[in-house]
């Protein structure tokens, strides 16, 4: 399995986790869309995988779950911990761990949420373990949410940004071929097309195997940001959760969600 480091340092020393959540609101709103449809009224017992400084972490403790955030980065942790200090919503845990090898019981958690982790993973060997690690602490009967990058995002914002200067040609090729993004771009990054996705989550046992488009339709616009006109927003939102499941137009999406169950 690949070295994360780089990963790590990136998150670590150069990289602004929060200003992407305040800058990609289509997507987190969705997200959350997408994740509540997997919440019960009653306390759960949630694994916020990859959860960074802890954008879903604290959105679902708010509502009385006992949110266990995790994250490669300690800078990460150290964010969330003033969050939770700042606005007195506590975690139930915070652990600076890898995905691959998570510090929670044997069927201990009722959701785990995977909402980045596969990004930086490259080998399959790695995916299918961090998936395999969910599917071990999950109870019988809950669910995992994955989110991975679409292989065909970087294409995409190649036309929508005019960047053909920089996204040229034989490097879109490698990424629609291979999936693997240049250094430059994230360290480790990987991009999948549904069909792998979906064969990779089955692989790690799970059953009643969903995928839903995240941004849909609407990474057709200029940015990943919610539109200002609120009506034209509700428009917008119902356009994408019609063709969200769609398998023809999944590979659209910036994002895609993969769900699972575990049985």
């Amino acid at each position: 399995m690949e070295n994360n480091i780089d990963v790590k340092l990136f998150y670590e020393n150069s990289y602004n986790e929060e200003a992407r959540e305040a800058r990609d609101t289509l997507e987190f709103v969705r997200s959350k869309i997408i994740i509540s449809r997997y919440l019960s009224d009653k306390t759960m017992e949630i694994a916020d995988v990859g959860a960074g400084p802890g954008a879903y972490s604290f959105w679902l403790a708010k509502m009385g779950h006992r949110v266990h955030l995790l994250d490669l980065a300690q800078k990460h942790i150290d964010i969330a911990k003033q969050k939770s200090q700042i606005n007195n919503i506590s975690l139930a845990s915070y652990s600076c761990a890898d995905a691959r090898n998570l510090p929670y019981d044997d069927e201990s958690m009722d959701l785990v949420l995977l909402m980045g982790a596969l990004y930086h993973l490259q080998s399959r060997e790695s995916r299918l373990k961090c998936l395999t690690e969910a599917f071990r602490v999950l109870k019988h009967g809950g669910y995992m949410l994955c989110t991975v990058i679409s292989r065909y995002t970087s294409l995409i914002a190649s036309l929508k940004y005019d960047l053909i200067d920089i996204w040229v040609i034989e490097y879109l090729k490698k990424v629609v071929n291979t999936g693997i993004l240049d250094k430059s771009t994230l360290p480790l990054a990987y991009c999948h097309t549904p069909k792998e996705i979906f064969s990779e989550v089955s692989d790690a046992d799970f059953k009643n195997i969903q995928l839903i488009a995240v941004e849909g339709i609407g990474n057709a616009l200029g940015d990943n940001s919610l539109l200002k006109d609120e009506r034209t927003t509700e428009h917008l939102f119902k356009c994408i959760e019609l063709t969200e499941s769609i398998p023809e137009l999944l590979g659209v999406s910036r994002n895609i969600m993969a769900i699972g169950r575990k049985p």
